[in-house]
């Protein structure tokens, strides 16, 4: 971890060198020398974290890490103290001159300190021996260990396991005489070995597989004697003094002509079956390898088309395996039942190996109600049995590259089950310096690969996808996100504030803090009393915080703040200049925002009104004006640098907005206007003017154009709500790039809904009374939307839906929410040979009916549900 903070802290100093070089003038040369320490420093950490268990070395990394964290707090403090005399006017600046004077001087010696410091360390390395890559066997002993440790546990106990293991057989008993490899996946812990050896002594497999062979890989991959546990398997031996290539020869030859079985266990990395998959002769007799891995990448590189995720344990098959291990074949007294099933749920989450050494712990106590409810008030986190389960996820983190390290660790600020807005974490993460930048790549994109990376080393679980297939919501593992936060003590990133800790989390002087508890917790103005130089990033996941001010004051390096739904008071929301990310809920957003020059996102709930000063913020990528009245936009100006913009207010006042701004790299609009009483304007006619759009959201049409040209060519994505005039649908069809429509009407919100955090929304909006949509016949011509991927309809009132040949040819999924009037399905839709997908939620019996009896071509599937599972917030 500390390898990333000295990374991300070397790039920021040479970005800063470059863009914010007049702030930085007089010092510039010592921020360049410092930062020429520092990545001599981090060459020593790369070959260093992770690795090493001793004591000196860790203790060598944190200084580092410390170091590191201090010099990026001089650095940030000088341009803070520079930009308030920036601010000044001439005669202020005058009387302060003194001051500004002294500023360079200050940061001139505490820049010494460090240097000083660096010095140190490099004594301290020099003076106990400290030497790249020289514990790397102490290491090794300790992933061994965790490997045996897991196998010990892992194959101990099984329970269920009976649909997996068919799934896995059926894979491997495909009618295929080619040589073929199936996958088991999933997170440290979940059981793949488990479940790879109960079908490797499976009756039936030692039948369909005559010859069959078990290695063991894990993270410390040692070839040679990998191909001499396969040779043992195959009861061959005397090839001891072999080289690497050799046993692989030999290997080889002992499958040659034969139908074999091998199983590799735990493979990590995709050059280790780069090394060995020529031991495995393809002779075309049905022979299989079956591997298991923590990530995908790895499945599907050895060339498994679809692998094998396996799933948590339900609450019965957790509490059934806690049961064998603790009353081994006895029944579980029933009082103690209700109690017992409540700690497993609670501490295990479903994962295997967890529940067993749970059940090994209880296994060594008094089976009693008043034993066990001590135990369950007990932090499990802090025993020695817990600890075994982190040693063996630590694995998967430690073979992280560190890019990945602080975005996993990330996942550890937001409370337990809480639903992860996917594009919400990566603008985090961009916030905060993760991503790094590469070419011809957006930071968005960098940021979609990361979280692809995390979800195919089963760390981060995929809630929901979008409709294009990428992640919309995603969650990690309650003894995952344990982990996260156990790493906050050895590395500073975090900290986790709750009514239990709430006297003493300052003293760790975190990077980032997450404030999480109660809304009705008695939390006083004196908690937040406490100095705060280092922290970086501020969250809150509780109602309403009644005293934000105590707390934003002492925030005046912050990057990241998310989730304060107070109103903020301007002198100290001026102040902070390194704001990167702002997420709030105020009564109004005052004009002292625009000296927040570093803003990238923009997201605020307001009820009355915004500032137009908002657009002097030129580096602003993401602005997410919600529920208030739009500002106004001087005409001329150009946000260079914007690409998703959320707006609401008056049609009149949001179409002028975007005719007389420059948005050249606009990409996503959302607009949701007010009514006017009769007075509607035609706000497509304004979008038309941007022409990178690819992204269109329009939650009320007032009016519509009859310009066929009216929407930029580029569209591949359009969402309307409330939406009325039918007959456009001809214009939708003719856009030449449109792969995702969403038609819905929503007037079966509720108005509650739209009341959250102290803010009320305003009721002009949410309380406008939509006409009643009328039946209507949808009519979809030939040659009409011929990139349309993905179709929904959501509480609209289409009676009958014709569908000519050639049209919307290349639709995949179909989804229809409650629409009640629909009873029929066209004919055409079937002919489809691209459909995959027909989802039907809360349809009419006729509707229902009539699917039961179609004949469903090129592999489609229909799902039915009678209840509407959709809530109506969506994410942009």
């Amino acid at each position: 971890m500390a390898d990333s903070v000295v990374g991300f802290l070397v790039q920021r100093l040479s970005q800063l060198l470059e863009s914010e070089i007049k702030l930085l003038s007089g010092v510039e040369e010592k921020i360049k020398s410092l930062s020429n320490e520092l990545k001599f420093m981090n060459k020593f950490i790369k070959s260093s974290e992770g690795k090493y268990k001793d004591a000196v070395v860790k203790e060598v990394v944190t200084q580092i890490r410390d170091v590191a964290h201090q010099a990026e707090d001089v650095v940030d403090t000088y341009i803070l103290n520079i930009a308030k005399h920036k601010r000044r006017n001439k005669l202020c600046r005058l009387f302060h001159l003194k001051e500004k004077l002294v500023v360079p001087h200050e940061v001139d010696a505490e820049i010494e300190k460090i240097r000083s410091r660096i010095v140190d360390i490099y004594e301290n390395q020099k003076r106990y021996g400290i030497k790249e890559g020289e514990f790397q066997s102490k290491e090794a002993v300790a992933t061994e260990w965790c490997r045996k440790r897991r196998m010990d546990v892992e194959e101990e106990d099984v329970v269920g396991l009976v649909n997996e293991t068919n799934i896995v057989i059926q894979q491997l008993q495909k009618d295929d005489v080619c040589l073929n490899v199936a996958s088991i996946v999933g997170m440290g812990g979940l059981g793949k070995t488990t479940l790879a050896r109960k079908i490797y002594n499976k009756d039936n497999v030692k039948r369909i597989f005559p010859c069959r062979a078990w290695g063991n890989v894990s993270n410390d991959y040692r070839p040679k004697e990998l191909f001499q546990s396969l040779l043992r398997s195959l009861n061959l031996s005397g090839f001891e003094n072999l080289s690497e290539e050799g046993l692989k020869e030999e290997v080889a030859k002992g499958l040659k002509e034969k139908k074999y079985l091998i199983v590799l266990d735990d493979i990590w990395e995709t050059r280790v079956w780069d090394d060995i998959k020529g031991a495995f002769p393809d002779d075309n007799k049905g022979s299989r390898v079956l591997i298991t891995s923590r990530e995908m990448s790895v499945a599907r590189y050895a060339g498994t088309p679809s692998p094998y995720q396996l799933p948590f344990l339900t609450q019965d098959q957790s509490w059934e395996l806690f049961c064998k291990k603790v009353f081994r074949g006895e029944e579980c007294p029933s009082e103690l039942e209700p109690l017992g099933r409540s700690i497993v749920k609670a501490t295990c989450g479903g994962l295997p190996l967890a529940v067993v050494i749970l059940g090994g712990l209880f296994a060594k106590k008094e089976k009693s109600q008043r034993e066990w409810s001590r135990m369950k008030k007990m932090s499990w986190n802090s025993t020695a049995d817990k600890s075994e389960v982190m040693d063996i996820l630590r694995l998967s983190y430690d073979n992280l590259p560190p890019t990945l390290k602080p975005c996993f660790l990330y996942f550890g600020i937001y409370p337990e089950d809480h639903e992860i807005s996917a594009r919400e974490v990566i603008r985090l993460w961009g916030a905060e310096g993760f991503l790094q930048s590469q070419e011809n790549a957006e930071p968005e994109e960098v940021g979609d690969f990361y979280l692809d990376e995390l979800v195919d080393r089963s760390l981060v679980q995929v809630t929901r996808r979008r409709t294009d297939g990428g992640v919309k919501i995603c969650q990690v593992h309650d003894v995952l996100r344990d982990f996260c936060i156990s790493e906050r003590k050895s590395c500073k990133f975090m900290d986790v504030c709750r009514e239990s800790n709430i006297d003493t989390w300052s003293d760790t002087n975190p990077r980032r803090l997450s404030l999480q508890w109660q809304r009705d917790s008695n939390i006083s103005a004196m908690s937040f009393d406490k100095s705060m130089p280092s922290t970086r990033s501020v969250f809150i996941f509780t109602w309403r915080l009644h005293y934000v001010n105590d707390l934003v004051k002492r925030l005046m390096l912050a990057r990241v703040i998310h989730g304060f739904d107070s109103p903020l008071d301007p002198y100290h929301l001026k102040r902070m200049i390194h704001l990167r990310y702002l997420k709030i809920i105020v009564a109004s957003l005052p004009a002292c925002v625009c000296n927040l020059w570093n803003l990238e996102t923009l997201d605020v709930n307001y009820e009355y009104t915004a500032s137009s000063k908002i657009w002097k913020l030129k580096r602003l990528r993401r602005l997410y004006l919600r529920r208030g009245e739009c500002p106004v936009l001087p005409e001329g100006t150009r946000m260079e640098n914007l690409q998703s913009l959320w707006l609401c207010g008056r049609s009149s006042a949001i179409k002028s907005l975007i005719n007389n701004g420059t948005f050249p790299r606009l990409v996503k609009l959302v607009l949701s206007p007010f009514s006017e009483g009769g007075n509607e304007v035609d706000l497509l006619s304004s979008v038309h003017r941007l022409n990178h759009l690819g992204s269109l959201k329009i939650n009320k049409i007032p009016k519509l154009s009859s310009d066929k040209n009216v929407l930029p060519s580029k569209l591949t994505k359009i969402t309307f709500r409330n939406f009325l005039n039918w007959s456009f649908m001809k214009t939708l069809g003719q856009l030449p790039n449109l792969q995702i429509l969403k038609l819905e009407k929503t007037n079966i919100w509720k108005r509650e809904n739209f009341y959250g955090f102290g803010a009320v929304v305003n009721r002009q909006f949410y309380e406008d009374i939509m006409p009643e949509d009328e039946p209507h016949n949808l009519d979809i011509g030939k040659g009409e939307f011929n990139e349309l991927q993905v179709f929904h309809l959501k509480g609209v009132g289409v009676k009958s839906w014709r569908l000519e040949e050639g049209a919307m040819p290349r639709l995949r999924h179909l989804l229809i929410i409650k629409c009640p009037i629909l009873f029929e399905l066209p004919q055409q839709l079937w002919s489809l040979e691209t459909l995959q997908l027909v989802h039907i939620e809360g349809p009419s019996q006729q509707l229902a009916g009539s699917l039961q009896i179609v004949e469903v071509k090129y592999n489609c599937k229909i799902k039915l549900e009678n209840e509407n599972l959709l809530s109506s917030e969506e994410e942009y």
